[in-house]
């Protein structure tokens, strides 16, 4: 089981309303969002999707139009344990991420009509790229990367935008541990974002995990990644695999971090991204919330 220090000191952290120079909001999902943005007058929900909210029917959910903008994060996981990837070689396999991945896009388009005040709503994607034994070749990423491309030229993206997700070296997949070889290491990122004018999720515990492993530093990596963010995901992080975590449990120097990302994205939007936030209704974003009003 997981513990909050609410449960050992006997309060929770309330939600309240926080104030940032630039617009945030937390991670929801259509059967929550009213529970967490009631009380709380936030300028922006990322509503986090599953291969089952595909099916569902949004009026069910929402009624009317609502005053934020919205951000999409597309499932990594779909029926059948088929996990996202628009870099494969596999056209079977590549060709079903492209069918998902454009239904992710037609909801999107849904969600719009409830919430009007976003131009261009943004998808947050894990595009895949990874491998199950070890890294590709240096021959194989650049393959991979054109892959992704070729991809997106396929997928009707009228209305919307594709915001790949930095990605940590080895993440967890329904199955196992993988290799992440896309989106990884920062100067592929900057110049994939320069030659084709992609935007970025930052995600800077998996980024943090990423500079750990491979000896980056950390700040110089936000210092190449951070022109190209649009949006954030903002969690600690520790080790090559510690991500998620509180704000302020890791090793992130975050004054440090956001001088940097204040300077190179002012006008990024952010969420937290907890280890289940979501609990103890949502007291682990307020906690992150809280801590980071200030810096941004």
């Amino acid at each position: 089981d997981y513990f909050f220090k609410s449960d050992i000191e006997g309060h929770l952290q309330a939600a309240r309303n926080y104030r940032f120079k630039r617009k945030w909001g937390i991670p929801v999902r259509f059967h929550d969002y009213a529970k967490f943005t009631q009380n709380v007058d936030m300028p922006l929900v990322e509503f986090h999707l599953s291969y089952k909210d595909m099916d569902l029917n949004l009026a069910d959910y929402f009624s009317g139009t609502y005053s934020q903008d919205f951000v999409v994060h597309a499932p990594e996981l779909f029926e059948g344990s088929h996990l996202m990837d628009l870099a494969t070689p596999d056209d079977s396999y590549r060709n079903f991420s492209i069918e998902q991945t454009q239904r992710v896009i037609d909801l999107t388009r849904e969600l719009k009509r409830y919430f009007p005040k976003t131009e261009r709503p943004q998808i947050v994607a894990n595009v895949g790229g990874f491998s199950r034994d070890q890294n590709l070749t240096s021959s194989e990423i650049e393959k991979g990367y054109q892959i992704f491309l070729e991809s997106l030229q396929k997928l009707d993206r009228d209305g919307v935008e594709i915001i790949p997700q930095t990605m940590a070296p080895f993440p967890w997949h329904f199955g196992g541990q993988r290799y992440q070889n896309l989106f990884v290491h920062p100067k592929e990122v900057a110049e994939i974002c320069e030659k084709q004018g992609l935007r970025m999720c930052l995600d800077v515990s998996h980024s943090f995990l990423t500079c750990n492993y491979f000896g980056y530093d950390f700040y110089e990596f936000l210092e190449t990644v951070g022109p190209f963010t649009t949006h954030l995901h903002l969690g600690d992080s520790t080790g090559v695999d510690g991500e998620g975590l509180q704000v302020g449990d890791g090793e992130i120097d975050f004054p440090r971090m956001a001088e940097v990302l204040n300077r190179t994205c002012p006008d990024a939007t952010f969420i937290p991204e907890i280890w289940q936030g979501h609990k103890n209704g949502g007291e682990g974003f307020w906690v992150a919330l809280k801590s980071l009003e200030g810096l941004f």
